[in-house]
């Protein structure tokens, strides 16, 4: 039995050696807002993607990697992706009718807030936000005509 329990911990401290970042990440390319960051974080970024989440939310701590991968990936663009802990920042989430976790909203300043319509993988998360932005960048010449 003494074998058995010496090869399952060395299995645990090869797995736990293998995936550091994946564990506990030292460096986050997420942004971290409470009430007295998120007005000013907001207006001063075109686009903006914001996780309000609860750390104890199973869906929360499914969609965090994912999240993370994104925000490494659209860093490039410049679309910062941000996140709201809804058991701190209370009244902020509420300011934004958050009612489950998590929720994803896009951001383009505070008056222009939509939630986020796609899958919460990684690759549609960048996919998504790039249309936004290419959307964005589009300017005041792009309209949709309609016709009655």
């Amino acid at each position: 039995m003494r074998p058995l329990t010496l090869y399952a911990l060395s299995l645990l401290g090869v797995t736990a050696a293998a995936f550091p970042t994946s564990i506990n990440p030292t460096h986050s390319d997420v942004v971290s807002l409470t009430q007295e960051s998120f007005s000013d974080f907001i207006e001063g970024h075109d686009l903006v993607l914001v996780n309000f989440y609860a750390p104890w939310c199973y869906y929360s701590k499914e969609l965090a990697p994912r999240f993370e991968q994104a925000a490494t990936v659209l860093k490039a663009d410049n679309i910062p992706l941000a996140k709201v802990d809804c058991t701190l920042e209370r009244g902020l989430c509420s300011d934004y009718g958050i009612r489950g976790y998590p929720t994803l909203k896009v951001f383009r300043g505070l008056e222009s807030v939509e939630r986020y319509p796609g899958s919460r993988r990684t690759e549609w998360i960048v996919s998504h936000m790039r249309k936004e932005l290419a959307f964005s960048q589009a300017g005041e010449g792009l309209y949709l005509q309609t016709y009655d």
